[in-house]
């Protein structure tokens, strides 16, 4: 199951040092590790923030893997042609994404990191008709590849903040959902790190 992980990564490190570097980290206890990731991206012209959710495990605070799921939080619409009749329709996008993410550069509260990940999901442009039901226009299946790169300054023993930059790009099975997907990403925002906080709550109890 590592290695699965670990390819995921090896277009954007070189292979030797990824691969020695990480055996070292992998060596330490695994630790549980769950958080939120909202990340800035592009459909067609329009500027979309996708949410999602995030649960693995962590070594040494460098290496980390896992399952997340993610999804297109902003409204987008788009105009469609049902019965000849002008019909404003919405676009919705939701997609498993196995995650690999290695710490490269650490030093105090900075930490430089590259997380990779892909998607595989479904997306659908759906409108209501003129009895209020809600109808499937067009469907599609969807792989993702999506890898960053993220600077992270940690000021608090609980939080951070995050800055990063990288691609999204999408191959779809079925029908064409009428918007472009492929696009840029960025990451924006503040880090809360919950399993640290539970482990802190824990030490002070005892």
């Amino acid at each position: 199951m590592r290695c699965l992980f670990l390819l995921l990564l090896l277009p954007q490190i070189g292979q030797a040092q990824l691969l020695d570097s990480i055996g070292l980290f992998l060596q330490e206890p695994p630790r549980p590790l769950v958080k939120l990731d909202m990340r800035g991206s592009f459909v067609s012209n329009s500027s979309v923030r996708f949410m999602g959710v995030k649960a693995g495990v962590q070594h040494a605070g460098r290496f980390q893997y896992g399952l997340g799921y993610q999804f297109l939080f902003t409204p987008v619409e788009q105009e469609i042609i049902v019965d000849g009749t002008p019909t404003i329709a919405h676009l919705r996008l939701g997609y498993l994404a196995p995650y690999a993410e290695y710490a490269f550069y650490q030093r105090g509260p900075w930490e430089v990191r590259i997380p990779v990940q892909i998607g595989i999901g479904g997306g659908s442009v759906v409108y209501k008709d003129a009895d209020g039901r809600r109808q499937r226009y067009a469907r599609s299946g969807l792989f993702l590849y999506e890898p960053a790169m993220v600077v992270q300054y940690r000021f608090f023993k609980y939080a951070g903040l995050a800055a990063g930059w990288g691609y999204r790009l999408v191959l779809h099975t079925r029908n064409d959902l009428g918007e472009t997907l492929t696009a840029p990403i960025y990451i924006i925002g503040l880090r809360i790190f919950f399993v640290d906080i539970v482990r802190g709550s824990r030490t002070g109890a005892e």
